[in-house]
């Protein structure tokens, strides 16, 4: 009778281990047998491509550069700091870094909005102080066939940001790319300088000139100023504001690119701005821009005015740039005096 009893447990505790054995492989079995199917495999490949890829590589090429610590380079006094500083702006949004405004979607970098609205804004600045230098400063001597250069530099810095390769017209149209026409724009302002370098054109520092550079700078500041306003009026009682970061990168990416400039705009024209009693009111001017330029909010918000609990961005950016504009007008006042209109 023992031994049937020993026997009888013996039967049923081995039956309980093959049943656990087989319940502890089920799961490892049906795996191998998922792998097994090719289209398992490759969902599994598409969802950690969608899932990697683009966070990752996202993160990995955003770079917003601020810095505003960048010091004026000029080889020689004859030259112009302002087209270094253009040509130096080009070649970092364009080279140094990624040109993320046109690559289209299978780059990591197609989702980002901040970065490319920066960077527009960047060329924007460079743009529109390039076609200001063209009007006043002297053409190419060197040969009237060729186009002039300024000229031709900036109507390439007024090219389309966003063009990879197809027209923005017609997609089934080959264009040259934004990058493509960014870097021949460079090529011509660097072209420029050597012709001043070797005196092939006189770089004349007049205070008209001078004066008609900062209105231009003016009114750009002035329809950035305008656009931040019309977001703020028209979306600031929005539940979710998904364009507030674009406006916000956009403008503060042209306040930051006319920081810049303008710094290296002083540099060319030092003695005017010293002998027009403005030195102080041309740093008040960088210090608003570079204020604008460090703006750096975790999340943009474009709240209401009167909101105790979250700020609006947009409306510290228009502040500064506001500040930057009333600051100069005050200067191009003091330049068109009879006594600085037309010194040199």
């Amino acid at each position: 009778m023992i031994k049937n009893l020993a026997h009888k447990l013996q039967q049923t505790l081995s039956s309980r281990f093959q049943q656990s054995r087989i319940s502890h492989w089920r799961p490892l079995k049906a795996l191998v047998l998922f792998l097994q199917s090719w289209w398992h495999i490759l969902t599994i490949c598409i969802i950690a491509f969608i899932c990697l890829y683009y966070p990752l590589g996202g993160y990995l090429v955003h770079n917003i550069d601020t810095n505003t610590n960048y010091e004026i380079k000029q080889s020689h006094p004859e030259q112009s700091a302002t087209i270094e500083m253009a040509s130096f702006l080009i070649n970092r949004e364009v080279n140094d870094k990624l040109w993320t405004a046109n690559l289209p979607f299978f780059y990591p970098s197609y989702f980002l909005d901040n970065m490319p609205s920066f960077q527009l804004g960047v060329i924007k600045a460079v743009g529109n102080v390039t076609s200001a230098l063209s009007q006043k400063l002297s053409p190419s001597i060197t040969n009237p066939e060729d186009p002039e250069l300024l000229h031709q530099a900036a109507k390439l810095l007024r090219y389309p940001g966003t063009v990879w390769m197809f027209s923005p017209d017609n997609k089934l149209l080959p264009a040259p790319s934004s990058t493509a026409q960014y870097r021949k724009a460079r090529h011509d302002l660097i072209a420029y300088n050597e012709l001043l370098l070797n005196k092939k054109v006189v770089f004349y520092r007049s205070a008209t000139d001078l004066s008609y550079f900062l209105t231009q700078i003016s009114r750009s500041l002035g329809a950035s100023e305008a656009r931040l306003s019309a977001h703020i009026r028209e979306h600031n009682t929005d539940w979710f504001d998904t364009k507030a970061d674009n406006v916000f990168y956009y403008n503060q990416g042209k306040a930051y690119g006319f920081y810049l400039l303008l710094k290296a705009m002083g540099h060319d024209y030092q003695q005017i701005i010293v002998d027009s009693g403005q030195y102080e009111n041309w740093t008040k001017l960088l210090n608003a821009l570079q204020s604008a330029s460090e703006l750096s909010p975790s999340v943009v918000r474009n709240a209401e005015l009167n909101s105790i609990f979250s700020a609006n961005h947009l409306n510290y950016l228009g502040f500064y740039i506001i500040k930057a504009q009333n600051l100069i007008s005050q200067i191009t006042t003091a330049l068109t005096t009879p006594h600085n209109k037309d010194k040199n």
